[in-house]
């Protein structure tokens, strides 16, 4: 079952890579911007980014992992899948600031990742009819 072998596994993936990156963007963002060597200009912003990953991510991975359920699914895979198009859009404009550039590629690769392997915690023929 994909729920199981893919599903499951890629869920675990988000809660803690969230759990990383939102607890450095919410309690220490000017080491998120030198370790991407990009200017510091609006912390206030990577607070709240980092804020949104710790209440949506990680704690809606959490749920669904506590108890699997199609709607959690769908909340997580949505949330994944916008997150990968907005930072993928951003790459394409050209409007990061960083200068290690490689770090921003990496973390868009890892939200594109983890949005395809959350699609069978969306499906509602992943989970067992009630």
């Amino acid at each position: 079952m994909l729920l199981e072998s893919v599903g499951r596994p890629t869920m675990l993936v988000n809660l803690w890579a969230s759990l990383a990156y939102g607890l450095v963007l919410i309690l220490a963002p000017d080491v998120f911007c030198e370790l991407l060597q990009a200017d510091p200009v609006n912390t206030a912003w990577l607070r709240t980014i980092g804020a949104a990953l710790l209440g949506t991510n990680v704690l809606g991975s959490w749920l669904w992992l506590r108890n699997p359920t199609l709607d959690m699914g769908r909340v997580q895979t949505t949330t994944a899948g916008l997150e990968a198009a907005a930072m993928g859009s951003s790459l394409l404009l050209g409007e990061f600031t960083a200068d290690n550039i490689w770090m921003v590629q990496a973390s868009v690769f890892l939200a594109l990742i983890v949005t395809i392997g959350l699609v069978p915690t969306a499906r509602g023929e992943s989970y067992n009819a009630r």
